[in-house]
């Protein structure tokens, strides 16, 4: 770099016409390649118009990426300029390109301030500075409307272990100074290294120690391996069937998660490449326990969230059986939280929330949901079986199993009691 920073402006042409006038593609694009090249997001906006048409700017700490399209030209010009000479900017262009699939491409750079090249820093010697770690924004974007940002959380990046696509979405794993390994499916971080036992523990050991017996468990997701480990802590269980959608997310996490990965080598388990929904619609009471480690309400992942699933999941369970599930942040997703409740009471006549602390999930607070045609009591368990199964745990023990049913006031009065008549 001579000077301050690069500018690079890059003109595409031949570009598909729909996804220049695609506001919600372009704003992700444009944060996953500025995120590629390593600079920090401290804000955005873009703009749709009519006809047609977007514009969109994201300011970095390093300055700042623009772009506006003409869709009837099938053409975009977008400029990006950084400084500080740690920004893998070519990165960034690389990635737009290969999105947008241009015909023709029309690249310049230019240095700024080069007036200024090898003049006294005004911090600490260029010697001495050590070179920032590059950051992951995990965002998070309102269900309704998808174009409004709510919350992002930033996680630096000691090392990118793997970046890949599946038939169904990107999955990315990476190393954090703070929480270890972290495993980000489409951007939103299914799990760390860190703090996945308390979310995996409380997800399995409350159900199968309040069944008691459960010798066949059905896992629908979870294919990063933690819930599954766990479950197969329980003497009792005989077989486990886990169905996952996307095979790509077995492989990563057998390669790059090996304190989750293990669980997959089990005798025991059987492993469904499937979506969850069509599996249960074919099973009748065959499952002591199911448990749902699902991704959030959105996408393919929206229907395990319905009447129809935990109608087909009542249907798979056999006589007093055991459902779980995870059921979203109790901060943030407090709109479709009262949702799942309300199909959840419309199929099971018991449904009992719990809660766990995971720091790396939106808020901390994590809840879960219990379903049931039998009457669910939190204490109706066998302490002296609690207590073998939490030595082998880290978050789980009989104390923490009744204290999870619990709830504050404002989460008795959403989720008890029949909670809102939402959909």
């Amino acid at each position: 770099m001579n000077g301050l920073g690069t500018h690079i402006l890059l003109d595409l042409y031949g570009c598909d016409p729909g996804r220049l006038d695609d506001l919600e593609f372009l704003r992700r694009m444009s944060m996953e390649g500025v995120q590629r090249s390593g600079a920090t997001i401290v804000g955005d906006h873009f703009k749709q118009f009519h006809p047609q048409g977007v514009s969109g700017i994201i300011i970095i700490a390093e300055s700042h990426l623009s772009l506006h399209t003409w869709p009837e030209f099938s053409y975009i010009a977008m400029d990006y300029f950084t400084c500080g000479g740690h920004i893998d900017i070519d990165a960034a262009i690389d990635y737009f390109v290969e999105q947008l699939s241009p015909k023709k491409v029309v690249k310049s750079r230019h240095d700024r301030g080069g007036d200024l090249k090898g003049k006294p820093w005004a911090g600490p010697s260029q010697q001495d500075a050590k070179r920032p770690s590059p950051w992951f924004t995990e965002y998070h974007w309102d269900g309704e409307k998808p174009e409004r940002l709510l919350l992002g959380f930033q996680y630096a990046v000691d090392r990118e272990i793997v970046r890949t696509r599946s038939a169904h979405q990107e999955i990315l794993v990476l190393d954090n100074p703070v929480y270890g390994r972290m495993l980000f499916l489409d951007g939103i971080l299914n799990t760390a290294e860190k703090d996945e036992f308390a979310y995996h523990e409380m997800l399995s050991h409350v159900p199968l120690t309040l069944h008691g017996s459960a010798r066949r468990v059905l896992i629908v997701g979870g294919g990063d391996g933690g819930l599954l480990r766990e479950v197969l802590r329980h003497p009792t269980v005989e077989q486990v069937d886990l169905v996952e959608i996307d095979e790509e997310v077995l492989k990563v996490a057998q390669d790059h998660l090996p304190g989750n990965g293990k669980a997959f080598q089990d005798a025991r388990v059987r492993i469904h490449i499937q979506d969850g929904f069509q599996f249960v619609r074919n099973i009748t009471g065959l499952y002591d326990v199911i448990l749902v480690d699902s991704t959030d309400p959105m996408g393919p992942g929206k229907v395990l969230y319905q009447s129809d699933f935990y109608r087909h999941c009542r249907g798979a369970l056999r006589e007093g059986g055991l459902f779980g599930a995870q059921a979203l942040s109790a901060w943030i997703q407090q709109r479709e939280q009262e949702a799942m409740f309300h199909n959840l009471r419309e199929v099971w006549n018991h449904v009992l929330p719990y809660l766990v602390t995971v720091p790396t999930y939106p808020g901390a607070l994590w809840t879960f949901a219990l379903g049931s045609q039998r009457p669910l009591r939190p204490d109706a368990f066998d302490p002296a079986y609690a207590e073998r199964i939490s030595k082998l745990c880290r978050y789980y023990n009989p104390e923490v199993h009744r204290s999870a049913f619990c709830l504050p006031n404002f989460l008795k009065e959403r989720l008890l009691n029949g909670g809102p008549r939402r959909h």
